[in-house]
C-alpha cells in the first residue's frame, strides 16, 4: 500500500483538476514535516470532494486504511479527514494504539486532526498491564484522559462458562494516563457474577507506579492463640504523590480489634514513616499497643537530624502479633554533620529490653553520645586522623558511668617495587572514666599507644582466572588497660574472631575493651573466576600474640596465644548453585567451633532450596530452610522452617501453596510457632491471603 500525507493527496488532485470521484493513490514520497502535516495516510482509494478539503480512504484488500501519526496510529475500514476542520473520522472495526499501547476497540471514532481529543461509540479499551474494559455508553478522549460510562472491566481473561473470575462494572469510569490511574463511580465488585461489594468511589493504579487511594486485599486466617481473625478494612488514602496513610483493622475472635496506622511522606528535605497499633487485648484484659517512627530532615548538604524509634506496649506484643524477635527496641534521636574531611554526630538512645525475665531497671540508657571525626592529609603524604568520644551510660539499678575517649592516629601507604604494598601506622589514645553505683567507685585513667604495619600482595595466574593474595599484620603496643575492676564492661560484651575482622587490630565491637600487646595477623585469599564473576573462593587466617590477654573471652576464638583458624569459603561452580561458609577451626584439633553455612539450588522464580546452617561450639545450633515448589503453571508449594538444633526445638515452620491466576492470586498457609516467650505459648496458624491483580495489591 502506497504511504501519501493528506495535504500531498489534496495537491495532486486539485493539479490534476478531478471535479468528484474515485482515485487509487499511486505510491509518492511524503510531504516535508512543516508542523502542518498531522499524520500519514495509507489507503488503496482515495475519494474527495470539488473543493479538495475533504478526503474518503478506503480499502479494496484485506488490509485496512491506516493514520500514522506520533500521537499513535489508526486502523479501519474507512477513514474521512476534514482538512478544513482538521477531524478525522473513522468508521467500521476501529482500533487506535496509542504511543503507550494503549489500544481502543471501537465501532466510530472521531478524533482531532492531533489524535489528542474525540469522541467514540461502543468502545473496548485494551491497557496493557490491566486487560479489557468493556463500555456501552458514550465515550470521551480528552489528551491522556478517557471518559466512559456504563463500563465493565476485568484483567481476567479465563472464565468458568461465560463468568469472569472478578469484575468491576461502573456508571462512569475515567482512566488518565499521565496520571497512571482509573478512577471509578458507583462501581460492584462482582466475583463469579455475584455482587459482592458496593464502592461509591474507587481508584487504584494502572501498572508500576505509586500507589493509589484504594482498598487492600483481605487476609483471613486461625489461630490457638487469636481465634478466627481477618483483615477486612485495609485501606490505602494518598493525599499527595509523596505521602500516602495506610489504615487496617483486625478483627479476632478470641483477642478483640486491633487498629493499625501507617503514614509516610517524603520531601526533597525529608523523609518519615511512622507505624502504630492499638489492640484492647480480650485476651488478657490489657490495653497493648506500639509505636515506630523513621524520621529525617536534612538541613543542608552535610547536616541532618532525625529519630529512630520503636517502644511497645509489653515484652511479647510484637512477636504475638507481628512474628517478630527483637532481643530489644532501641529509640535513636540524633544529629550528624558529615563532609569529605570530618563527622561529627550527637545521639541519645533508650533501650526497651524485650526478655520477660529481666527488669527494665537494668536496662542501660545512653544520654547522650557525642562522636567526632576529622581527617588531614599532611604535605608529606599519608592521613592522619583525629577523634573523640563520650558517652553517658544511665540505668535504673547498676553501674552508671561516663567515658571520654580522644584518639590521634597516622598512616600511609607505600608501593614496593615488587608489586606489593605496605601500610604504616601509628595511634595514640587516651581514655578517661568516671564511674557511680559500682564496686570501684570513682576515676580510670588510660595510655594506648600501637604501632602497625600491614602487608599485602596479589598474584595473578597468567590465565587471569587466580588470584593468591596473602596480607600480614603486625601490631605492637604495651600490655594491659582493660582491667575489670577499674573500667567498665558496657560495648564491649561481644567478641567473636571471623575472617570479616581479622585485620582489624582490636576485634571487640566497642571501645571498653581493646587487645594490646605485640601480636602478628596473617591469612591468605584464593580466588577463581574472572573480573566480573568468583567461581571459587577460599580464604584462611590466624592471629599470634606474645603475651596472654585475660580481657579476651574463652569462646571468641582467641583465648588462647594462638588463635583458631577463621576463614571463608565460595563456590558458584553454575548459576543455579551457590554455596559459602563461613568457618572457625580450633587451632590445634582442627574441629569446628563455628560455622556459618549457606546453599541454594535452583533459581527463585522456579523452583529452588536454600539451607542455611549456623553452629556454634557449646552453644546454639540452628537450621533454616526455605523452598518453592512449582507443580503447574498456577500452582506453587512454597515453605520455610527454623529449628532449634540443640535443643530439638522446632522455632517456626510455614508450608502452603500460592493458587496465581491472570487476574487474582490466592495464597493459603499454615504456620507453626514452637517457642515460649513468656506469656505466648506454642501455636498454629491457619492463614488465607487473596490478591486481586492490577488494583494495587501489596508485594
Amino acid at each position: 500500500m502506497p504511504l501519501m500525507t493528506p495535504r500531498f493527496l489534496t495537491l495532486m488532485i486539485v493539479a490534476a483538476g478531478f471535479a468528484c470521484g474515485s482515485v487509487v493513490a499511486q505510491e509518492a514520497t511524503p510531504a516535508s514535516s512543516s508542523g502542518e502535516m498531522p499524520f500519514d495516510l495509507i489507503a488503496d482509494n482515495i475519494s474527495y470532494d470539488v473543493s479538495g478539503s475533504k478526503v474518503t480512504a478506503s480499502s479494496n484488500t484485506a488490509s485496512q486504511v491506516q493514520v500514522k501519526s506520533a500521537k499513535g496510529n489508526v486502523w479501519a475500514d474507512q477513514i474521512d479527514y476534514d482538512l478544513n476542520a482538521g477531524q478525522v473520522v473513522a468508521i467500521g472495526n476501529v482500533k487506535f494504539v496509542g504511543i503507550d499501547s494503549t489500544t481502543l476497540l471501537v465501532d466510530r471514532l472521531e478524533l482531532s486532526g492531533d489524535m489528542q481529543r474525540g469522541a467514540l461509540d461502543q468502545l473496548r479499551l485494551r491497557l496493557p498491564l490491566l486487560g479489557e474494559i468493556a463500555q456501552a455508553g458514550a465515550a470521551q478522549v480528552s489528551g491522556s484522559t478517557y471518559t466512559m460510562t456504563d463500563v465493565t472491566y476485568s484483567p481476567c481473561q479465563e472464565c468458568i462458562g461465560d463468568r469472569k473470575a472478578w469484575s468491576m462494572t461502573a456508571d462512569k469510569m475515567v482512566y488518565n494516563n499521565e496520571a497512571s490511574n482509573m478512577t471509578y463511580k458507583n462501581a460492584v465488585l462482582d466475583v463469579y457474577g455475584v455482587p459482592v461489594m458496593y464502592l461509591p468511589w474507587f481508584r487504584h493504579p494502572v501498572g508500576p507506579k505509586k500507589p493509589e487511594n484504594g482498598l487492600l486485599p483481605p487476609q483471613i486466617g486461625r489461630s490457638q492463640t487469636l481465634g478466627e481473625n481477618i483483615t477486612l478494612s485495609g485501606y490505602v488514602f494518598n493525599p499527595a504523590e509523596n505521602a500516602d496513610y495506610t489504615i487496617r483493622n483486625r478483627l479476632m475472635s478470641d483477642r478483640g480489634s486491633q487498629f493499625m496506622l501507617e503514614r509516610r511522606q517524603n520531601t526533597l528535605t525529608t523523609e518519615s514513616d511512622v507505624k502504630a497499633s492499638y489492640l484492647n487485648d480480650t485476651g488478657t484484659g490489657d490495653t497493648r499497643s506500639h509505636l515506630a517512627i523513621e524520621a529525617q530532615k536534612d538541613l543542608d548538604s552535610t547536616r541532618r537530624i532525625g529519630l529512630n524509634g520503636e517502644i511497645a506496649s509489653d515484652d511479647t506484643y510484637l512477636s504475638q502479633y507481628f512474628d517478630r524477635l527483637d532481643p530489644y527496641l532501641a529509640s535513636t534521636l540524633y544529629g550528624e554533620d558529615g563532609g569529605e574531611q570530618h563527622y561529627a554526630a550527637l545521639s541519645m538512645t533508650r533501650f526497651q529490653d524485650l526478655d520477660p525475665d529481666r527488669s527494665p531497671a537494668d536496662t542501660a540508657q545512653v544520654y547522650p553520645h557525642l562522636e567526632l571525626e576529622r581527617w588531614f592529609v599532611p604535605s608529606f603524604g599519608g592521613q592522619f586522623e583525629l577523634s573523640g568520644d563520650a558517652v553517658n551510660i544511665y540505668r535504673g539499678n547498676g553501674i552508671q558511668s561516663r567515658r571520654f575517649i580522644g584518639k590521634g592516629e597516622y598512616s600511609k601507604p607505600f608501593m614496593m617495587m615488587d608489586g606489593s604494598k605496605l601500610t604504616l601506622g601509628a595511634s595514640q589514645r587516651l581514655d578517661f572514666y568516671v564511674i557511680d553505683n559500682g564496686p570501684n567507685n570513682g576515676t580510670a585513667t588510660r595510655v594506648l599507644p600501637e604501632a602497625t604495619a600491614m602487608w599485602e600482595k596479589p598474584y595473578i595466574s597468567p590465565e587471569g582466572n587466580h588470584t593468591i593474595a596473602p596480607q600480614v599484620l603486625l601490631a605492637m603496643g604495651p600490655r594491659g588497660g582493660n582491667s575489670r575492676d577499674k573500667v567498665p564492661n558496657e560495648d564491649s560484651v561481644s567478641y567473636e574472631l571471623d575472617n570479616s575482622n581479622l585485620f582489624e587490630p582490636s576485634r571487640f565491637a566497642g571501645l571498653d575493651r581493646i587487645e594490646t600487646g605485640p601480636r602478628v595477623i596473617y591469612g591468605i585469599d584464593n580466588r577463581w573466576g574472572d573480573v566480573d564473576n568468583t567461581d571459587f573462593r577460599l580464604f584462611v587466617g590466624q592471629s599470634m600474640r606474645k603475651f596472654d590477654d585475660s580481657s579476651l573471652p574463652a569462646s571468641g576464638g582467641a583465648a588462647t596465644n594462638v588463635s583458631d583458624w577463621v576463614g571463608l569459603v565460595e563456590a558458584n561452580p553454575i548459576d543455579w548453585i551457590s554455596f559459602t561458609n563461613r568457618f572457625r577451626l580450633d587451632n590445634s584439633s582442627f574441629a569446628a567451633q563455628r560455622l556459618d553455612s549457606g546453599v541454594q539450588i535452583g533459581r527463585t522464580h522456579g523452583a529452588y532450596l536454600r539451607l542455611s546452617h549456623s553452629y556454634l561450639a557449646n552453644g546454639p545450633q540452628e537450621l533454616s530452610s526455605e523452598f518453592g515448589l512449582p507443580i503447574t503453571d498456577q500452582l506453587t508449594f512454597k515453605g520455610k522452617t527454623r529449628d532449634d538444633l540443640a535443643t530439638n526445638t522446632l522455632l517456626e515452620s510455614q508450608g502452603g501453596v500460592v493458587w496465581a491466576r491472570d487476574c487474582y492470586e490466592i495464597e493459603a498457609y499454615v504456620r507453626r510457632r514452637g517457642y515460649t516467650n513468656g506469656d505466648l505459648q506454642p501455636g498454629t496458624d491457619y492463614i488465607v491471603n487473596l490478591k486481586l491483580l492490577t488494583l494495587g495489591s501489596e508485594d
